[in-house]
């Protein structure tokens, strides 16, 4: 259970998502899972044992030019997972913004393509 500071905290992260990306961001909810999206891109967020957080980075689907195919990219922060506080969630809405904003290598890498 989050107390009520955690929650605060948690709502003025978001804030900055909405302030720089308007209502071009969404943000949808499953399981133990949250995905901001803007433009296409997305980054989906996960909370894992230990109070940690996984961030999966998705780019815009782009056309694959042999398999004529959609295919987006997978990256994951080059640094290590997120920390459930103030301190760790303020430099995954960083990395947010940077990716939402095109950032890519090296501060991402590539995992895989979907």
């Amino acid at each position: 259970m989050l107390d009520s500071d955690s929650l605060r905290w948690m709502a003025e992260l978001g804030t900055t998502l909405t302030t720089t990306f308007g209502e071009g961001v969404t943000l949808s909810r499953y399981e133990n899972a949250v995905q901001w999206s803007y433009a296409g891109q997305s980054a989906v967020v996960e909370l894992r044992a230990g109070g940690t957080l996984e961030a999966t980075f998705v780019e815009r689907p782009v056309l694959d030019g042999v398999s004529a195919s959609p295919v987006a990219g997978v990256y994951r922060n080059t640094g290590s997972r997120y920390r459930l506080s103030p301190e760790g969630c303020s430099r995954m809405v960083n990395d947010m913004v940077d990716f939402f904003q095109g950032v890519r290598e090296p501060r991402f890498t590539f995992v895989n393509a979907i």
